[in-house]
């Protein structure tokens, strides 16, 4: 190696330290041109992180971007960051690039861009602050990110083996998870599940899911799930408790459309009341209604001009009520106490037991809702996670 080359390699890194990161880019392009065999590996961190700094950090131009993490993932390697601290220029570039195709929804370029990283490489440490508020937020690590990534993208693209295999790989190579991630993963597992198939799996993902998240949605993807099994009998339980469970009524037309598959042979009359409740829904916001929907509300003498689908929906509930608790009988006590915000409370069973409950699950007069009262009520699985236990809740209560 010249003399020339040593002065110019030594005048790049000077004009890294710098902060001279354009100069020191320029310099280091066309070294590496002519002489790459000229390049120590110490020379190829500090070309790396100069293209890092210029055009991955803070990116303004997205073929730039490419351009620089292809480049720096050709100038150095990945390194293990699994058990040490440390940063590397390779990992880092990765990281920005992919999050960058993840929040523009670039599913596929994420999945050939993540065959470069070796995710047991990256490191399993979450990182944290504090708010102004004071509120103490927790960062996923980059291994969690990662494996996020990847089996969203996959599920995305529909390669449902694949997303079911990563995300099996990250509940099992994961110890600590950050926003409920470990509940993705056995949602995104129990998604590839239906798609493949495999009914019973998909709802043994879906049942511990609802233990610590009870979500409508869950309820309605369990009843999907025996509906595609033909066990109809529990898909109408799942789905009606679904179409009791909080949630906005225009999100839940495909859950309203299931039950009316589901009552069309049986029960015509209940069926055709959810295909009038979806029609008012969409009528109300002003959203396309399929030629066969407007047909069989006119032939049944309906009102075609109905927006007020909330009380075709008082109507149902009454009737999603008796699917959901048909094997079960009403329990009855006393509500022992509501804590001072009036959000829950507990009540003490005439069984001996003490339950706890949720202020909305308070369905009697409103002003009954109150210390000492009595009630009837419903008893489902409840997660405490205080306690990290399960124990039973008092839904569906009644003044009496």
């Amino acid at each position: 190696m010249s003399e020339n080359i040593k002065k110019d390699l030594a005048q790049a890194k000077k004009n890294y330290q710098s902060k001279k990161y354009e100069e020191a880019k320029d310099l280091y392009e066309s070294l590496y041109i002519d002489h790459p065999e000229a390049f120590t590996i110490w020379d190829k961190r500090f070309y790396s992180w100069a293209l890092y700094q210029l055009y991955v950090k803070n990116p303004e131009d997205e073929t730039a971007l490419f351009e620089a993490v292809e480049s720096i993932t050709q100038l150095v390697p990945q390194e293990d960051l699994s058990k040490k601290d440390g940063v590397c220029a390779y990992t880092l570039s990765m990281m920005k690039l992919l999050d960058h195709l993840y929040k523009n929804n670039d599913y596929e370029n994420l999945l050939i861009w993540a065959d470069k990283l070796n995710p047991n490489y990256l490191s399993p440490k979450t990182s944290s602050f504090t708010t102004s508020d004071g509120r103490e937020v927790t960062l996923a690590s980059n291994k969690e990110k990662y494996y996020n990534w990847v089996s969203k993208s996959l599920q995305e693209v529909e390669d449902y083996d694949e997303c079911l295999a990563v995300s099996k790989e990250a509940l099992e190579k994961l110890d600590n998870f950050t926003n409920n991630g470990d509940i993705w993963f056995k949602w995104r597992i129990a998604r590839s599940c239906r798609e493949l198939g495999e009914y019973d799996e998909a709802i043994e993902y879906l049942t511990d899911i609802y233990k610590f998240k009870k979500e409508w949605y869950i309820q309605w993807e369990i009843a999907e799930n025996y509906f595609f099994k033909g066990e109809e009998d529990k898909s109408l339980e799942f789905a009606a408790s679904a179409a009791l469970s909080r949630g906005d009524s225009d999100k839940k037309i495909k859950l309203y459309s299931l039950l009316e598959d589901l009552l069309e042979d049986d029960e015509p009359e209940i069926a055709l009341k959810h295909s009038y409740l979806i029609y008012s829904i969409r009528l109300h916001n002003e959203w396309s209604i399929d030629e066969e929907l407007e047909e069989k509300i006119a032939d049944a003498g309906l009102d075609t001009g109905n927006t007020e689908y909330w009380k075709i929906e008082k109507e149902l509930k009454k009737y999603w009520k008796e699917l959901k608790f048909k094997n079960q009988q009403p329990t009855h006590g006393v509500i022992h106490r509501i804590f001072p915000h009036g959000k829950s409370g507990f009540i003490n069973g005439d069984d001996g037991v003490s339950y706890f409950f949720n202020g909305f699950e308070f369905k009697g007069d409103p002003n009954k809702y109150r210390e000492g009262v009595k009630v009837s009520f419903y008893i489902e699985e409840g997660y405490d996670k205080k306690k990290d236990e399960f124990k039973p809740n008092a839904v569906n209560i009644y003044d009496i």
